[in-house]
């Protein structure tokens, strides 16, 4: 079977609207939401982060009010809950219930991930907190259009296994997904909801474009590994206990209903049998649990998903071979731009970030008093000077576009951030200004009889800042503020670069095949004046379909379902120097990183056939590719 027939095409249009444009728009659904209550993505989970740890963990923590867990409806294994929050690396020496539990785990061990973004979740992540967290409300229509939505992508994923769907299924399915997205789609706007009906229309009537349909096995296959994983795990439960994984069971058996009660009838006896799982592990029955959950119907289950994991990857392979851009071995090898924030040079083999001037200065909106303590989260990629001025703003309303040389100015601390987030504590002490930041303490001296107005200079990037106060009389930003900078939310507590300055991506311009050599040189973009402004770059080697057609979009690396050989971050002291790839020709990927160190991976027969991408994100850096070489 290819993708030339039929009813494949028919399988390969529902899943892109599913799994493509559904994810999308439950992404933009949740963007929509956390604008309307002012919030940032990290903030929600921070605020719901012990509900959202009982999503995936039901025994009971240090936070629980009583020694049993809180209740939350939503369910989470723990791949999806780690998209969201990380463990940290060292317990909370505040909780007695890491030392006194068996299971030597609670929710105050685990902090928001630093990189979570929206774009990285997918259905059964956003769809949980759109339908489980307090702060979204929605009509009864609504609601069940994202749990359509979840049930249409449950079945998708169980149709992997055949990847075909005849007219008659297809029709029927279709109308089902089109009330769907078109529901949640009106949720966001109205333009939203005519962009969702143009790519209706467009997935129906015009030809299938073939990088949306590697999009959709990619997705595919990392849904039903992990779900593949789970069923693995269920089936070995006793393993899970004597692992003090006991608290992970019943997440498992309530998604295990979930998922296969859209693929299965009600009839089914694995339905039953979960259902009857459950009562057996309120029973505190984990020897009738392993028995039942090792029986054939379990193994059946097991069966379907390994098939619909044979399929993908066949289909993958498949896809992946027919690529009419796929790379054959030649003398030439340039870079390609996936990002508007990255210029070429004429031959392609120089690529570069494009330096913007794009400062913002704002100000305190009164002085900082003796004893005031105030604290400045920075989220984003680039830099903020922190520093005062003992004179009021107002008076520099002239000067703000060249406010950095200005006299007056003494700057205490300068931040650094890449695609993450910092919080800094500023405190006055008499005639000092004292600011930690990273575990650093940097003072500076102001005069004692005139009170310092604190002033922030945002330089470059997409950078954001929000000023939190505890003060009677909590401090904001001023009124005046450079032209480059906004307030977000009317409250003068949240503040942006208007004009952004973003890292870009690009990539060499077809894949590496076993034999072929590149030699990088990695140089940092100077600025135009002495200031040190932070480089970084980061570097993505995958077997997977980014090199050709999904790699359009200009953040690669927050995709949850891509699958990385090699994956890097060079912050400003590597940013210089040279980066060896290499496929030889037994099929061994090394790596050799600016400082000299040598990585290696194996390929796999389907990898070596594929041959391996490699992505580059770039902020206020430039590559070079010095040498390309065919060993033979």
């Amino acid at each position: 079977m290819s993708i030339s027939d039929k009813d494949c095409q028919r399988f390969f249009r529902a899943g892109i609207l599913t799994l493509k444009h559904g994810t999308a728009l439950l992404q933009n659904l949740l963007d929509f939401k956390l604008q309307q209550m002012h919030l940032s993505l990290r903030e929600l989970l921070y605020l719901h982060r012990h509900d959202l740890f009982h999503s995936w963990y039901k025994n009971g923590c240090c936070t629980c009010p009583t020694a049993k867990p809180s209740y939350f409806s939503g369910h989470l294994i723990k791949s999806q809950y780690e998209d969201l929050f990380e463990l940290t690396k060292t317990p909370n020496r505040v909780c007695q219930h890491v030392k006194t539990s068996l299971h030597g785990i609670c929710s105050c061990r685990y902090e928001v991930r630093k990189d979570v973004h929206t774009r990285s979740l997918d259905i059964p992540v956003s769809s949980t907190l759109l339908l489980n967290l307090d702060d979204f409300r929605y009509d009864d229509a609504s609601i069940e259009a994202i749990w359509e939505l979840r049930r249409l992508r449950n079945e998708i994923i169980d149709l992997g296994s055949e990847m075909c769907l005849i007219e008659e299924k297809f029709q029927l399915f279709w109308n089902r997904l089109v009330s769907s997205v078109g529901s949640i789609a009106a949720l966001i706007s109205a333009d939203s909801h005519d962009q969702t009906t143009e790519q209706i229309r467009s997935l129906r009537d015009d030809p299938l474009h073939l990088y949306s349909a590697m999009t959709v096995v990619r997705t595919i296959s990392h849904g039903n590994q992990r779900e593949l994983s789970f069923l693995q795990d269920l089936q070995d439960v006793m393993g899970m206990q004597s692992n003090k994984r006991q608290g992970e069971v019943l997440a498992m058996l309530e998604l295990g209903l979930e998922l296969f009660s859209s693929t299965l009838s009600q009839s089914n006896l694995a339905l039953k049998e979960l259902q009857n799982c459950k009562f057996l592990l309120y029973g505190g029955n984990f020897t009738g649990l392993a028995k039942n959950l090792s029986s054939p119907w379990m193994k059946k289950l097991l069966k379907a998903r390994l098939q619909v994991h044979e399929q993908t990857e066949i289909w993958r392979e498949m896809l992946w071979s027919s690529d009419p851009l796929k790379s054959k071995v030649s003398q030439t090898l340039s870079f390609k731009s996936c990002g508007e924030n990255v210029k070429l040079s004429n031959d392609r083999r120089c690529a570069a970030w494009n330096f913007i001037e794009s400062d913002g200065v704002t100000f305190s909106n009164r002085p900082m008093d003796h004893l005031e303590h105030v604290t400045l989260d920075v989220t984003g990629s680039g830099e903020v000077a922190i520093g005062a001025i003992e004179s009021d703003p107002v008076v520099q309303s002239r000067r703000l576009s060249s406010f950095s040389t200005c006299p007056d100015l003494k700057t205490a601390v300068i931040v650094k951030t890449y695609d993450s987030s910092c919080q800094v504590k500023i405190s006055r002490d008499s005639d000092l200004l004292i600011v930690f930041c990273d575990d650093q303490r940097y003072v500076m001296e102001v005069d004692q009889k005139k009170k310092p107005w604190l002033v922030f200079n945002l330089r470059f990037g997409d950078l954001q800042i929000e000023l939190e106060s505890e003060a009677h009389f909590p401090m904001k930003f001023h009124e005046t503020m450079g032209t480059n900078v906004q307030s977000v939310g009317g409250t003068k507590r949240l503040l942006r670069l208007k004009h952004v300055n973003l890292r870009s991506t690009c990539r060499l311009s077809r894949r590496l095949r076993n034999g072929e050599e590149v030699l990088l040189n990695v140089c940092q973009e100077k600025p135009v004046d002495v200031r040190t402004i932070p480089c970084y770059l980061s570097l993505g080697i995958s077997a997977d379909g980014l090199q050709n057609g999904s790699l359009h979009e200009d953040q690669p690396f927050i995709s949850a379902s891509r699958s990385w050989l090699f994956r890097k971050r060079y912050d400003q002291s590597l940013c210089s120097g040279k980066v060896r790839i290499s496929v030889t020709r037994r099929g061994v990927l090394k790596l050799v990183c600016p400082q000299g160190m040598t990585e290696t991976v194996q390929l796999s027969n389907t990898e070596q056939k594929m041959g391996v991408a490699v992505v580059f994100e770039l902020f206020r850096t430039e590559l070079d590719i010095v040498s390309y070489k065919i060993r033979g």
